[in-house]
């Protein structure tokens, strides 16, 4: 019998075991049984910059505890498509490398980081704005929660994000307790990941937290060449973190951080047939280059020969991302309902990466390595508030924001005529924001709610392209981009469990200016800010003592000016193009979210999410590569999951089971028709089985994820019109594991 089979019909028996005896554990993103603690009702999230019960917040949010996470197999940001509804994380081979992301809420969204756009969600670590899309599939290391936000984010966050906000919040240190944890884990693919944390008190007013990990698992698409894998990935992690009081109405936070992401070779499959088309760079490469040179013909002999196989290169395909930042909030109480919020933070993101787009041994199109670094700053004053007796709570105050991105850029990047590239120009791209806010809500009567905000933002941009070897000024652009935006709703208390909201919502992404080209007019071409309003209503409901939870919300979306990338040929002799940001009309969406759970008894609990959503373009303006009929990319119109958390109490220990369904609907990979590859539905099954021992601090787990063995894409783009064929990047196979934590 086959290792793989041995792992999957063990997992099998014991759920089915574990099952059978009826019992369950906490949720994941739903209410537990009375007198349990992870539930729904009394989880505290901050997405109103306040703490309140999530049940509370007329939001569009899902949290997740770190529990809940792990229960749910949740490794990496990649993950959270499966619990989080309407949410997409789409792979970028061809962007800022595969360690990195692009997020996708409600359809809205960014293809790729590096042509100078804004994300469309924004990513957040410890309520400071994370500036880079390099290295944002993090793993996930001793964290308290995340929280996912959907709609416009215009009014609290320190950027503008017209999609949504994705929250990670990690566990600080704590006054007065030496405590920590230690945990491994060992899976198929040569995974082994250890990781821990330990909380120091210094004193009755000070405490210090240090958490690292080693994380690290084999490729699983195997290259054709040397048979070696691509995939495999290794994160490194330390963090160091201090919580000091020096009187009861002061508070400090800092913490500092050093991470590295590493990625050996993409994940992807490149199916035939490999016929290049007339007038393309392969075509010309096969008729005029491989036969003089001796070089391997672009052909079906360099196709993929299994779903997970790629051809290989002949250059190395990486990615490696270095995170440093600092992290300072202080506080400090200087009356009854006031709080004065200082965030300063300081980031040093660096990634280099070298991709082949035409993904074989054949030498048509390949990228040297490319280094991308962001610094940023951030600080930001908040004073939160209230007044009336409590009836009015608010936040309000000012932030600023400074990034600078170096970037070395490939003016010419086909290398079939043999010829050397010429000198690579360095973009420095630079980024001032300002922006002042309030927010807040105003308790009309017992059960009546006005809610509101607004925010009032200015972005300087500015880039200047120069050729490091002659010192000279390639060219140099720069505006600026001023925006306001609102939030208006009203929320009723109809019932303490019963809360229903409306809201109307305003969103903007900023313009800029694209990567430098010397054949495009203007070189540094730019494009217009886009900007939404999204209308919502949605309701908080829960029943029958708390056990029965449901939380729908619907929403209808007016979306102008979209940010569409597309491929612009600027040498049609060799069909060498780049690639940029135009502007496209209008498109609307509406569509239909649902959270919900069921503790069907003391032991069993059933949960799960739903997102319909129907987007369009109404109006496509000035903008090419795109029709009216066009569908807008990681948009599927239906998603969803479900699944069941079992707790077996025995007196030996405590079992707890939790099986998980996620289905993903066909979905178009790119924006602009001539690129863009069909993802065709799927869905994934998972679970876990978790074992504490009476009295014990330790806890041994067996886990396995995809186990039905599904093959299944999370991203791809059609190179065939230019450089190549189609590269479809491929989900993770069937993987098994066991885990144990021990706390102390």
């Amino acid at each position: 019998m086959g290792r793989d089979k041995f792992w999957l019909l063990a997992t099998t028996a014991a759920m089915a075991l574990a099952t059978g005896h009826g019992a369950l554990a906490k949720q994941v993103g739903a209410p537990e049984a009375k007198g349990q603690d992870d539930t729904l009702s009394e989880i505290i999230v901050t997405a109103s910059r306040r703490e309140q019960r999530l049940q509370d917040v007329p939001v569009a949010v899902t949290a997740l505890s770190s529990e809940s996470l792990d229960r749910l197999n949740v490794r990496s940001t990649q993950d959270l498509m499966s619990v989080v509804p309407g949410l997409q994380v789409s792979t970028q081979t061809a962007g800022d490398g595969g360690g990195s992301a692009t997020f996708f809420l409600r359809g809205m969204g960014q293809q790729r980081s590096g042509n100078g756009s804004e994300p469309a969600v924004g990513v957040y670590v410890d309520d400071f704005y994370y500036p880079s899309l390099s290295g944002t599939l993090f793993k996930i290391v001793d964290l308290e929660r995340v929280e996912v936000l959907r709609g416009p984010q215009g009014t609290l966050f320190g950027r503008n994000t017209i999609g949504g906000a994705i929250r990670y919040t990690t566990r600080n240190a704590k006054l007065g307790a030496f405590d920590g944890h230690l945990a491994a884990t060992a899976g198929n693919y040569q995974r082994y990941d250890l990781s821990g944390a330990v909380n120091v008190p210094l004193g009755q007013r000070a405490a210090l937290r240090l958490s690292g990990g080693h994380l690290e698992q084999d490729g699983y698409v195997r290259r054709q060449t040397d048979g070696s894998r691509s995939g495999g990935t290794t994160t490194d992690l330390i963090r160091g973190q201090a919580h000091i009081e020096p009187t009861e109405n002061t508070w400090l936070d800092a913490s500092a951080q050093w991470s590295r992401d590493k990625l050996d070779g993409f994940a992807y499959q490149i199916p035939g047939p490999i016929s290049p088309r007339p007038a393309t760079v392969p075509f010309i490469y096969n008729v005029a280059v491989a036969p003089a040179l001796g070089l391997p013909l672009y052909t079906d002999s360099l196709k993929s020969r299994c779903f997970y196989c790629q051809p290989g290169t002949d250059a190395p395909e990486f990615s490696q991302t270095t995170n440093k930042n600092l992290l300072v909030t202080a506080g400090w109480r200087i009356a009854e309902g006031f709080t004065i919020k200082s965030l300063t933070g300081w980031q040093d993101i660096y990634n280099k990466q070298s991709f082949d787009l035409d993904g074989t041994i054949a030498s048509i199109f390949g990228r040297g390595v490319r280094p991308a670094q962001t610094y940023a700053f951030s600080q930001e004053l908040q004073l939160n508030g209230q007044m009336l007796d409590g009836r009015l709570n608010f936040v309000a105050g000012g932030f600023y924001f400074n990034q600078r991105q170096p970037i070395r850029n490939l003016i010419a990047p086909f290398y079939v005529l043999g010829a050397p590239a010429p000198p690579a120009p360095v973009e420095n791209r630079d980024t001032k924001s300002y922006a002042g806010f309030v927010d807040g809500s105003l308790k009309v009567t017992d059960k009546l709610s006005l809610l509101g905000g607004f925010r009032l933002s200015e972005d300087h941009k500015s880039v200047l392209a120069q050729d490091p070897a002659a010192k000279a000024t390639l060219a140099t652009a720069a505006d600026k981009f001023r925006s306001s935006t609102f939030h208006a709703g009203l929320r009723y208390q109809w019932r303490p469990d019963v809360m229903s909201y409306a809201s109307v919502s305003t969103g903007f992404r900023g313009g800029g200016f694209n990567p430098y080209d010397p054949l495009q007019l203007p070189k540094l071409q730019p494009f217009d800010p886009e900007k939404s309003t999204s209308y919502e209503v949605g309701a908080r409901m829960q029943f029958l003592d708390r056990r029965v939870t449901i939380n729908p919300t619907a929403f209808y979306v007016d979306w102008t000016n979209i940010q569409v990338q597309q491929v612009v040929l600027s040498n049609p002799v060799l069909n060498q193009g780049s690639v940029i940001l135009q502007n496209a009309g209008k498109a609307r969406s509406y569509g239909f979210e649902l959270e919900w759970s069921v503790q069907a008894s003391d032991h069993l609990r059933l949960f799960g999410n739903f997102a319909w959503l129907d987007i369009r373009y109404t109006d496509i303006g000035k903008a090419s590569g795109i029709t009216l009929k066009s569908d807008l990319q990681r948009a599927p119109p239906v998603t969803y999951s479900v699944g069941a958390a079992h707790t077996l109490d025995l007196a030996s220990g405590k079992v707890v089971t939790t099986v998980n369904y996620a289905f993903e609907d066909d979905q178009r990979s790119t924006p602009t028709d001539s690129d863009a590859l069909l993802l065709p539905s799927y869905g994934l099954l998972g679970g876990r089985i978790d074992f504490t021992p009476a009295g014990a601090r330790y806890m041994i787990g067996l886990f396995g994820t995809n186990l039905l063995a599904k093959h299944y894409y999370v991203g791809g783009v059609d190179y065939s019109g230019n450089v190549g064929t189609a590269h479809y990047d491929v989900g993770r196979p069937r993987e098994f594991g066991v885990s144990a934590r021990v706390s102390f």
